[in-house]
């Protein structure tokens, strides 16, 4: 009789519980490490908490000091702040233009 060992490694946001990453191996499996490592490709923050993209882009509008000053500026249909012409707003990874920019 052969004994075989599966390892599964999921990396889930603790904010909204969604789902980023997986891995499913026999033998040792993935790290910890490494999967902090995918995760923040994937746009992640990993460190006592994994939060992912869409909730850091959430909570940076929230915390904007430039939509307390002057109002919302409203979001596109991807969740991202529209931003103002200021440069502080293209420097924010939650602007859409950020994002415009990032691609190019």
């Amino acid at each position: 009789m052969a004994i075989k060992r599966t390892v599964e490694t999921d990396v889930y946001c603790d904010i909204c519980g969604e789902w980023i990453a997986c891995w499913k191996s026999n033998g040792t499996g993935v790290s910890r490490a490494w999967a902090a490592v995918f995760a923040r490709e994937k746009g992640c923050t990993v460190g006592k908490k994994v939060i992912c993209r869409e909730c850091r882009i959430k909570k940076r509008i929230e915390i904007c000091s430039i939509q307390r000053k002057i109002g919302s500026t409203g979001i596109d249909s991807n969740g991202m702040c529209l931003g103002f012409e200021s440069e502080k707003c293209k420097q924010c990874f939650a602007c859409t233009s950020y994002e415009q920019k990032e691609t190019l």
